[in-house]
């Protein structure tokens, strides 16, 4: 059984979140994909609550049967690292695949103890502002699979400015989602 990691801020979540993991799990045979919302991500600054970015993310994946978002970061106080909530999962590597954009993908070394990465996990990159695979294998530390596709001009920063700008979203998020935002007053 092969799970698949999509970590994020999730604020808010938004189509292409699906997408590429639909992507990975039909590419790389996954039985599910977790979205896993963190709690206090170290390297942002985020002004919405992960109670709120849980609740969104639950329903951007609702009619899904093969996602699911874990609450696993919930109770977590302090900065949330990647390497603790793979640790923390406890999915063997030959069953893990975590996901990640090539843009973050290439700032892999800034994180938290991003060496002891490759034991827990194996990656799959979806391609994103144009990188090109040859950047990827010079910069990237680890082994990879790229996830194929068109890419994806979606992002949670667009979509907050979008939104604040009165434009419309409605290709990038569920109705239930902006319902949510709205309902909630959330940005």
């Amino acid at each position: 059984m092969s799970i698949g990691i999509l970590g994020g801020t999730f604020d808010p979540p938004h189509q292409a979140h699906c997408e590429i993991s639909i992507r990975a799990i039909n590419q790389y045979g996954l039985e599910k994909v977790i979205f896993v919302p963190s709690r206090n991500p170290w390297q942002k600054t985020v002004a919405t609550s992960f109670v709120d970015r849980y609740n969104m993310t639950n329903l951007l994946i609702d009619g899904y049967s093969d996602l699911e978002v874990s609450g696993i970061e919930q109770d977590n106080k302090k900065e949330t690292f990647t390497v603790d909530t793979l640790s923390k999962l406890g999915i063997p590597k030959d069953e893990l695949f975590f996901i990640l954009g090539s843009d973050v993908a290439l700032n892999i070394k800034t994180w938290k103890n991003y060496k002891k990465l490759k034991d827990l996990t194996n990656f799959l990159i979806a391609p994103r502002n144009n990188l090109e695979e040859l950047s990827l294998i010079q910069k990237f530390p680890f082994d990879f699979q790229l996830i194929d596709g068109e890419e994806l001009d979606i992002s949670s920063t667009k979509i907050r400015d979008k939104y604040k700008n009165k434009e419309s979203l409605n290709s990038s998020i569920p109705e239930k989602v902006l319902d949510y935002i709205e309902k909630n007053n959330i940005y």
